[in-house]
């Protein structure tokens, strides 16, 4: 069997924030989220994140009116929050909406920062946000599919992750990651990033090197290879607040071309529908959850 396994579709974002309760109301009422599981860290879990000081943590997992469970929320109370834009690994995750304007009218009185009103980009429409941990949120209403990227329109208000967005000092690197993983399409380019320049206080013509790999099920990952990003404080046995982690379907965990964490695992809950899981580390140090596709 091949070392490049098929990736994708992209499912779940994971936040660590400070305030359970709050964030959870905060998807709950002003994203359209409703609650699919509600559970501890396990310790099957703990041991594929390599994170042995996260079991017993509180954990939620939501999902959209549409079904699918793209955030998921980890309690760490006391933790400082995310530092949006500045810190690498994941720095933001991108979720398909119906109405990006209908959205930013009833965010302005939410839990939610906007970062960035409604703006115009090709066939899409998109704005930013900030979380109650420092997550970052990119909404996108897509019109229609636009070449060369195989992403379809939203099925409910707020509706699925489909970009994760990573930070990390060198593209090429990133884009490797992937590649072992079984992503075989990929596209290079340099761009400015007005929130990142803005962030740090750079020229707004600034342009940076950016990677997008094309994965299955209409899904993609975005890599932005930032030099003045730093390295998140560490917490020993747990994780920063803010997105910590990202969770694929991967047609095979037998033969995936980089190491897991630990062995693979059945951990048992909502979100991996009894099925294998592992998890490695990206070039930042951020965690890639890997879900084995059923059947």
């Amino acid at each position: 069997m091949s070392t490049l396994i098929p990736l994708g579709p992209t499912l779940t974002g994971t936040v660590v924030t400070p305030d359970l309760d709050t964030s959870v109301a905060a998807y709950c009422d002003y994203l359209y989220a409703s609650l699919l599981e509600e559970s501890t860290v396990s310790a099957d879990q703990a041991r594929l994140w390599g994170k042995p000081g996260l079991e017993g943590s509180p954990l939620v997992t939501l999902q959209s009116s549409s079904g699918a469970p793209w955030i998921r929320l980890i309690g760490t109370p006391g933790i400082l929050p995310a530092q949006p834009f500045k810190e690498l690994g994941w720095m933001a995750l991108e979720v398909l909406v119906e109405d990006v304007g209908a959205l930013w009218q009833q965010l302005e009185s939410s839990p939610f920062t906007v970062l960035r009103g409604p703006a115009d980009s090709g066939n899409a429409r998109g704005m930013q946000l900030a979380g109650p941990a420092g997550e970052v949120l990119y909404l996108t209403e897509v019109r229609q599919p636009e070449a060369p990227f195989n992403i379809a329109p939203a099925e409910s208000p707020v509706d699925r992750l489909f970009t994760p967005v990573t930070a990390c000092l060198r593209r090429d690197e990133a884009l490797g990651v992937y590649s072992k993983l079984g992503a075989k399409r990929s596209w290079r380019f340099d761009t400015t990033l007005g929130s990142v320049n803005r962030a740090h206080g750079l020229d707004p013509s600034l342009k940076h090197p950016v990677g997008t790999v094309q994965l299955a099920g209409r899904s993609m990952v975005e890599i932005n290879q930032l030099g003045v990003a730093k390295s998140r404080p560490p917490v020993p046995g747990k994780l920063p607040a803010g997105i910590v982690m990202v969770s694929f379907v991967i047609d095979n965990l037998d033969n995936i071309g980089l190491r897991p964490i630990s062995p693979p695992l059945a951990p048992g809950g909502a979100l991996y529908g009894g099925q294998r899981v592992a998890a490695c580390r990206g070039a930042a140090g951020e965690l890639l959850e890997l879900i084995e596709a059923a059947g």
